[in-house]
């Protein structure tokens, strides 16, 4: 299964062509992080051109941190968005300390890690920066069922090892998830909401979708 790092050129190529749309609850941080607002600390793991932060930012949260490996759409976010902080990474490790954060957002970001391997070892990182009882919010893309979907998990099942991994046309490799797979991925946290939705993908098709909020679990 070919690693996250590889990708990184893709994403700098496209940095400026795409858009991502997938909606953030603010209502489920209110919830669950009101006693910390503006105080609490957000971290936005892959947050691009900075869609997400901004809107944090304009909501009150002034202590989030968007992280990337894409130096090109951190580029593109620091000219859109330059009271923003921002931090370039590896892709997989987090350079903050243990339970620096009160929550993390992954959105549209596990469907950029194919691997299995690699997508348990981002949420054991995300589970280190987070303190206890912090919060996990994941935005991410489910097995589709149309025919167009199904053709393409079923021509790359066998050379990535995991279906609903396949390769897009141009060259980058994405992932569709099992809802079995994003609990058994998020066994460590206890689940406050799972809601299905249709998002719309990067590339402007219909997708399944879900959003879950989960807790860290007590050890």
């Amino acid at each position: 299964m070919p690693k996250i790092l590889p990708q990184t050129d893709y994403w700098n190529r496209v940095a400026s062509e795409k858009c991502f749309s997938h909606p953030l609850r603010l209502e489920w941080l209110l919830q669950y992080l009101k006693y910390l607002r503006p105080q609490a600390r957000i971290l936005d793991y892959g947050c691009g051109y900075g869609r997400l932060l901004n809107q944090l930012s304009e909501a009150g949260y002034g202590n989030a941190v968007g992280i990337d490996f894409s130096d090109k759409m951190l580029r593109q976010c620091r000219s859109q968005f330059p009271h923003l902080t921002l931090v370039q990474n590896d892709g997989l490790t987090l350079p903050f300390r243990d339970r620096a954060f009160d929550a993390v957002l992954l959105f549209a970001v596990l469907t950029c890690i194919p691997s299995d391997d690699d997508q348990r070892t981002l949420l054991a990182e995300v589970r280190r920066v987070l303190r206890p009882e912090g919060i996990l919010y994941i935005s991410d893309l489910l097995i589709n069922t149309d025919v167009r979907n199904l053709a393409r998990y079923e021509r790359d099942a066998d050379q990535f090892g995991v279906y609903g991994v396949f390769m897009l046309p141009e060259g980058v490799i994405v992932r569709h998830h099992r809802e079995e797979w994003i609990e058994l991925l998020t066994r460590a946290f206890t689940r406050l909401a799972f809601e299905h939705f249709t998002a719309t993908t990067m590339n402007g098709n219909p997708s399944a979708a879900f959003q879950y909020l989960g807790r860290v679990s007590p050890e």
